[in-house]
């Protein structure tokens, strides 16, 4: 939707509040130059990207998350970014995808901590257990560009979970409990 933005981190991530955060992550300032992040709107009336990234920043302070559990949290949040504006095109006369520039998995490699070239084969040409072998199956570009969909949303899934699980441990009390359900409706 075009009157719509994606998830806010990825636009605090881009603000200029933490410069540090953009090396250790490897991405500019623009959010425009991010494919998954330039689908709806960059800036929303009355939200200032850099204040709300530096009062995730201090929410996480005070929780106390170490640094290297916040780098890692955008490291992983920056992979994602990455992984949109990787590029791939399809060989000629083949049913078989290749990479055109690895550069952006390049990025998202060493910020998830694998090597590049096991991550490229690893889109490209995926180990599939067939019987009782396994062997591995050639990918088109749009079996590659929907593997690296799903991955980004397993990715940013399994930091949210992480995320919610760390919160947990840091709030959890150990005095009787009175539970609840709440529901919140937040247009837009």
């Amino acid at each position: 939707q075009p009157a719509e933005r994606n998830y806010h981190i990825f636009y605090q991530l881009c603000s200029k509040a933490f410069p540090e955060y953009h090396e250790i992550s490897l991405i500019e300032s623009d959010p425009s130059k991010y494919f998954y992040v330039s689908q709806g709107m960059l800036t929303i009336d009355n939200v200032d990207d850099a204040e709300e990234m530096r009062l995730t920043d201090e929410a996480f302070d005070i929780l106390g998350f170490t640094k290297d559990e916040k780098i890692n949290l955008f490291k992983c949040t920056a992979s994602i970014m990455h992984f949109g504006n990787s590029q791939w095109k399809q060989r000629p006369r083949e049913e078989q995808a290749e990479t055109d520039g690895t550069e952006e998995c390049e990025k998202v490699a060493h910020l998830l901590g694998v090597e590049a070239a096991d991550l490229i084969k690893g889109l490209l040409k995926p180990r599939i257990k067939v019987g009782n072998e396994y062997v591995n199956k050639g990918q088109n570009k749009d079996q590659v560009i929907n593997s690296i969909g799903a991955l980004s949303k397993s990715i940013y899934f399994r930091v949210f979970t992480w995320l919610v699980d760390r919160v947990n441990v840091t709030l959890d009390v150990k005095a009787k409990r009175q539970y609840f359900i709440g529901v919140l409706d937040i247009a837009g």
